[in-house]
């Protein structure tokens, strides 16, 4: 996708001071990123924006109604708001034109809505492949300009951005990159707002001085956000809906029993006999597939060292009907199987367990999904976990025609810019 051209009239504010600190050389820019160096801990690590809540939203979206299909340029014109929970409202002279991520859910989000970020981090394994299988969408990665790792961040790299919002999690840039309050205060003036919030799994932020959790948006609160800040509310909606019709129609054509899934992260070294385990069932994008077909946490009892290690014994312990290493479907399937399979088949211990003996131990996938990527892996899982009702699955971009769970050319549509129902 190409990204469009504001025809912008006078400079806005933010233009003002990051163009103009381009034309005085170093002096605005040495003051922008100076400070005090104090050690701002604490509370004042990230302000709240007034809310404290640590409650997600429902799996359902704000329908606000419909507007002409030249949504964007026909939006209200003059400046609005939009708030991102829990950070405060933030405010638009324009809807955006341009954005930057930090490379995860948030880039998914902001691509649905019709054009690639123009700076992320991590663009190399960023998922595009599933782009690709949609017709005529492509995710253009020769023009984005690449922030680096989020640990390495600084306030400088973010002056260089000719960007209108930063959807980033700022939660992130807090823990990796230790930015406090007023760097997102400095930068959310003088650069672009600050639109992302985590939404990844659930997080709390006491070890941040925050009190409060995340995540704060459930997938279809995510977009609704995004429909607000980039005045699509009307594109909102049709993903929205698209995403409730096609979950319906998966857990209408599933059996009524919840699996017993037992989900372990990538890092896990089955030939080391050292597991590391999360919950499929936590509040977040990175589970949506799971909780699509209500599976059963099959280590919700195992005993774990360091909060989420165990090790054959524990797996065998808890003995989940299914066991899924997250983030492992760009793996091949013979990589897959000499890397976790095979060491779990020649393990004493590990041979015993109900998902090495029946084959069902599977690829699972990313953490980093929005609304279009996670119907890909939740098209993936309801064949991997039900193949007489769903199909069987051999790989993503090799699923038949006639075997597909949801329509690839009206996802295309909607990224595309056709959004009427």
């Amino acid at each position: 996708m190409s990204r469009e051209a504001g025809d912008r009239g006078a400079l806005t504010r933010r233009e003002c001071v990051r163009y103009g600190g381009a034309l005085v050389g170093g002096g605005l820019f040495a003051g922008c990123i100076g400070g005090s160096g104090d050690d701002d801990r604490g509370g004042d690590r990230i302000a709240a924006g007034g809310s404290n809540s640590s409650s997600t939203s429902a799996e359902t979206s704000d329908r606000t109604g419909s507007k002409p299909s030249q949504e964007r340029t026909s939006a209200t014109q003059g400046s609005y708001e939009a708030t991102p929970k829990p950070y405060g409202p933030v405010s638009f002279d324009e809807p955006p034109n341009s954005y930057a991520t930090t490379g995860g859910a948030w880039t998914d989000v902001g691509f649905a809505f019709g054009s690639e970020p123009a700076a992320m981090s991590r663009i190399d394994p960023y998922p595009t492949r599933y782009y690709d299988l949609l017709p005529g969408v492509a995710f253009d990665t020769n023009g984005i300009t690449d922030l680096g790792n989020p640990s390495e961040y600084g306030k400088e790299q973010f002056y260089e951005l000719d960007v209108d919002a930063l959807l980033v999690d700022r939660i992130l840039l807090a823990s990796y990159a230790d930015w406090k309050r007023k760097d997102f205060e400095e930068i959310g003036e003088n650069v672009a707002p600050f639109c992302g919030s985590y939404i990844r799994n659930e997080w709390s932020g006491e070890a941040l001085g925050m009190d409060f959790s995340f995540p704060h948006y459930d997938l279809p609160g995510a977009v609704t956000l995004a429909g607000e800040i980039f005045q699509q509310r009307e594109r909102a909606t049709a993903w929205t809906n698209l995403h409730e019709s096609f979950r319906g129609e998966l857990r209408s054509r599933a059996p009524s029993k919840s699996p017993s899934i037992g989900l372990l992260y990538s890092a896990s070294k089955p030939a080391e006999g050292t597991f590391m385990i999360t919950d499929p069932t936590l509040a977040g994008v990175a589970t949506r597939q799971y909780r699509t077909f209500g599976v059963e946490n099959g280590f919700v009892d195992v005993d774990l060292t360091d909060g989420w290690k165990t090790d054959y014994e524990g797996l065998l312990e808890a003995d989940p009907e299914y066991l899924f290493f997250d983030s492992t479907l760009s793996m091949s399937q013979e990589n897959f199987e000499k890397q976790f399979v095979t060491p779990l088949e020649n393990s004493e211990v590990g041979s015993e367990l109900r998902a090495v003996e029946q084959g069902n131990v599977f690829r699972g996938g990313g953490r980093y999904q929005g609304p279009i990527i996670n119907l890909f892996v939740s098209e993936v899982l309801a064949k991997q976990l039900y193949p007489e009702q769903f199909g069987e699955f051999s790989a993503v971009g090799k699923i038949p025609q006639g075997e597909r769970l949801f329509d690839r050319k009206r996802v295309a549509d909607l990224i595309n810019g056709d959004f009427q129902e």
